[in-house]
This record gives C-alpha cells, structure tokens and sequence, in this order.
C-alpha cells in the first residue's frame, strides 16, 4: 500500500509517495496538468491520493481516477490543523498529506455530482453579479454623498432615474462619470434578474425542489441551493450531522461536570446558511400558518427575533432532508 500527498496550486504542484513505513519513495515539483499528474504517479499499485479540499480539488481527484488510483479529498481545516507545527513550504505540506493518508486521520469530504457543481456555479455566479450591483450602487451613493448630495430611500426602478435629476441638479460635472456607472449597474441588476429566472425554471421541472418548496418560506432559489450543497441526502444517517454541515449547530465545550453550548460554529456552505436564514425570516413573517412558524413565533418571543431566525434555519435544513430523503411533502400541523 502506498500514499500520495498532492499539494495543489493552480500552475505547479508538489507531490510526494510514502510507504507503509512513511518511507520517502517519490517527490516532485509539477506542473498542474493531467499529462505530469499522469507521469508521476505512474509506477504505484495500491496508490491512496490525498488532497485538500480546494477549486482544483475535484479536477485533480478525476484525473486520478482515471489513471486507476484512489482520490481522497480531505477537509482542508482538518488537515491545516494537522500541520500547523511544521514549517510551511508546499514540499512539506504534500509530505504531511501524504501522513496524513497513512495514519487515516482525516475527514474525507464528499464529492458532489455533475449536476450539484452545475447548480452551484450557477447560484455562485448570480451572487457575485448580486454583489457586484450592490457596491456599483454603494459607490455611487458615496460619491454623490462627497458632494453633500444624499439619495434617499428610492426604489430600484428609480435609482438610476434619481441619481442623474440630482446630479443634473447640484452636481453636472459628475453626470458622466456616473451615467457610465449606472449603466454597468443596470446591466449587472439585469443579469442577476435573468439567472434568477433560469433558476426558477429548474426548480418548476424538478421533483425534489418542487416537494422542498411545499414549505412556507422555501422558494426555487433555497432549494436549488440546498441541492446543490447536499446533493445526495442519504450520505447523512441523522439530522444532527446535516445541522453540523451547514454550520448551524451550537458550538459545544464540554470537560467533566461542565457543559457549555454556544453561538453556531458557521462553518460549511455560507451563502446556503444565508439563504436558510433568510427562509426563516419569510416563514416568521410572511409564510402560512404552521407548527413551525407557531414554534418560531413563541421562540421569538423568548429570545429574540435573531436567535429565532436561526433556531428556524436549523429547523428549516433538517426537515428539508427528512422531506427529500423520505420523500414526503410538507404538513402543516403533523
């Protein structure tokens, strides 16, 4: 048996064969192309492939595959804890993966379908394009507030239609400039528009969003979202474990007699936890009357309407999974 640490960059990568014994059998400096991944690994039978979670992880993980070798990806925190006593250089960080392979301390992360990384690279792309609109428009209230000049409250519709009165108004000499910025704003706003839109068809031809969307406060964008960060719901045997991957669980200090839970650990998928959140928010608010919502409200009560929103997302994440792994639809008052 013997384990390959693979320490990935975009254009050279470190790679480094041990045996059994953590006997050094290979090193080398790369290049990060399938050809020289090909090469280097070539020569290993029973070869385990680590390699940290990363943008080039799945890539290389396949590349792998094909050459018959096992890929494993590993959970990048873990293994970064690992190594934090050992000077770091690449050499030494593709040797303590390959360490790591061997003494089977790691977390191995799953590896999600074609269809997820689809789904994923689309919500990625609409929420930079989201993000991009807002610091144009952010920008463009700074600007004008240099000048003394504030926009006020004002719809979308209308921002772009308010800014040039105000600047015909009190500022001319800045009309240019950003009319050239609320044209790059409009076409941003468009196009985040039209993702949305072409989110929302998938989630109208497709069974597991359609059941996800039987909640209140769950619309196409949530459950696509969901899907493509969990992908398969039978990779998880308790609802517990779904919580713990979206971060939405109470960290936990427990030593002895003492027990102590605090605020969620927000570690997994971010802009699913947001989305998750921002589903509760509709529930509590706008959504139909249910046993979650009643739940919700009196929660709302008692602590707050932030710690309910986020009691609610963790509620929200685990009765999405009981839904989509049971197949069932959702019951208002079961």
């Amino acid at each position: 048996m013997h384990y390959c640490g693979i320490d990935l960059a975009s254009k050279s990568s470190n790679i480094c064969v041990i045996d059994q014994q953590g006997k050094v059998l290979r090193e080398r400096v790369i290049a990060t192309e399938a050809a020289e991944l090909n090469e280097a690994l070539a020569g290993f039978d029973d070869l385990t492939v680590i390699i940290e979670a990363s943008p080039l992880a799945e890539t290389a993980a396949r590349v792998v595959e094909d050459i018959g070798k096992k890929p494993v990806i590993i959970d990048a925190r873990a293994a970064k804890n690992l190594m934090s006593s050992m000077k770091k250089t690449d050499r030494r960080d593709a040797k303590a993966l390959a360490e790591i392979g061997r003494s089977g301390w790691y977390t191995e992360v799953h590896r999600k379908s074609a269809k997820a990384r689809e789904l994923r690279s689309i919500l990625g792309a609409r929420q930079t394009i989201l993000k991009t609109s807002k610091m144009i428009r952010s920008s463009i209230q700074g600007l004008l507030r240099s000048h003394g000049i504030k926009v006020g409250q004002v719809s979308e519709g209308l921002f772009a239609e308010r800014v040039l009165a105000l600047c015909e108004e009190y500022a001319p000499g800045l009309k240019a400039s950003l009319a050239a910025m609320l044209e790059t704003w409009e076409i941003a706003v468009k196009k985040a528009k039209a993702l949305k839109k072409a989110v929302d068809g998938m989630g109208r031809d497709d069974a597991v969003s359609q059941r996800l969307q039987s909640i209140p406060g769950i619309g196409p964008l949530i459950s696509t979202a969901y899907q493509a960060t969990i992908d398969d719901p039978h990779r998880f045997n308790r609802a517990e474990e779904v919580a713990d991957y979206l971060g939405l669980a109470p960290r936990i200090y427990q030593s002895g007699e003492v027990e102590r839970r605090g605020r969620i650990t927000k570690e997994g998928d971010v802009l699913l936890r947001w989305h998750l959140v921002e589903g509760a928010h509709v529930l509590l608010t706008l959504g139909r009357d249910c046993a979650l919502k009643r739940w919700g409200q009196s929660l709302e009560e008692r602590k707050g309407p932030a710690k309910a929103k986020v009691a609610v997302a963790r509620k929200l994440a685990i009765l999405m999974w009981k839904l989509w792994k049971n197949e069932k639809t959702f019951i208002a008052f079961p």
